[in-house]
């Protein structure tokens, strides 16, 4: 009698296990917020540059600029990667169209403070010349070099003698050999533009560092391996241009989400799907169960349609599933999922 109850639990266990909604980690693709908060409604964005000035200096004092890593020239060279950066990262933002002019009043180039913004007027005539919904303008762009020297040490071993089973080193010496370091700092500054609220609703400062370092025999012969502070200040600039445009926009990451792949043999289906990387035909399963009378199995539906809606951006839709999924099954993977999700929609609330 106790063996065949013990077979009957088993069977039951096995059943269960078996229809049980088991879930497993997927690879995929979904769009982030933006580290800085820009109005959903921005689709063509307007660059200009202020920090170019209209008149050079003296032939000497350029020369003198160059030769020092500073002045009006090195910094229009370094803001002028920064706005290229910027336009060809926004080329590929979501919902994005980046155009550009010089046509804009300048400021100096010098300064590391922000200048007196420009005018609404100009602002408003310029966006409806250009067709933009806001104006992206590089007030600030400063630059400071400096080169400095140094050693590091290696250790130079000539002779290895071997004695039965033990090696012991001969003649090892430390060499000290010569380095030369450039740093570059920049400070620049973004302002954007927002006519349809006559608002500015970005102006970063912010500072950026970029650090050379070569070796030679001697710091004479280190120093000639740098590059030219004209070719580093460009660089960094490029690189602030990029650090800033990141930030600008959404973007799609790649991150590990949980889905439910067991409940019955149209999930099973459907994991098929996954494991093709056809979402959509997965999804048009999951559809079908939202309703289901088995609470585990419409939970489990709703939720791994949440994670479709997250991939395709759709936030909103993606936390009203996974609360819908979490009122009908308290999984812990539900709950963190909700919580995720109330998170970015909170994020993302402020672009629509």
């Amino acid at each position: 009698m106790l063996k065949k109850n013990l077979l009957k639990y088993s069977f039951v266990l096995l059943v269960l296990t078996f229809f049980s909604c088991s879930s497993s980690k997927f690879v995929v693709d979904v769009l982030e917020p933006s580290l800085i908060n820009v109005p959903g409604d921005i689709e063509r964005v307007l660059i200009v540059n202020r920090c170019l000035k209209e008149e050079f200096e003296k032939p000497d004092q350029i020369v003198q600029g160059l030769i020092a890593g500073e002045g009006s020239v090195i910094n229009q060279a370094g803001a002028k990667k920064a706005i290229e950066a910027v336009i060809d990262n926004i080329r590929y933002a979501h919902g994005m169209e980046p155009v550009y002019t010089s046509d804009v009043p300048r400021v100096d180039t010098l300064d590391e403070i922000f200048h007196k913004a420009l005018d609404w007027s100009i602002v408003e005539d310029l966006c409806r010349r250009y067709n933009s919904d806001a104006l992206l303008s590089l007030e600030v762009f400063n630059t400071n070099t400096y080169i400095d020297y140094g050693y590091y040490q290696r250790r130079k071993t000539k002779d290895h003698v071997k004695i039965w089973s033990n090696t012991r080193v001969y003649n090892q010496r430390i060499d000290q050999i010569p380095l030369a370091r450039l740093r570059v700092e920049i400070t620049a500054g973004w302002r954007m533009y927002y006519p349809a609220d006559k608002q500015i609703i970005i102006e970063e400062l912010k500072k950026h560092t970029q650090l050379w370092e070569f070796e030679g025999k001697t710091h004479k012969d280190a120093l000639r391996n740098l590059p030219s502070k004209i070719f580093a200040v460009e660089k960094a600039g490029k690189l602030a241009g990029i650090d800033f445009s990141n930030r600008l926009y959404p973007k799609r990451t790649t991150v590990e989400r949980v889905l439910f792949i067991k409940g019955n043999r149209d999930f099973k289906t459907a994991n098929h799907y996954l494991k093709q990387r056809h979402w959509k035909s997965a999804a048009t399963i999951w559809k079908k169960h939202t309703n289901d009378a088995d609470n585990k199995i419409a939970s489990a539906a709703l939720f791994n349609l949440a994670v479709i809606n997250e991939m395709e951006g759709n936030i909103e839709e993606a936390l009203r599933l996974a609360k819908q999924a979490g009122d009908i099954n308290d999984a812990p993977e539900i709950k963190e999922y909700v919580l995720l999700l109330e998170k970015k929609a909170k994020q993302f609330r402020y672009y629509n």
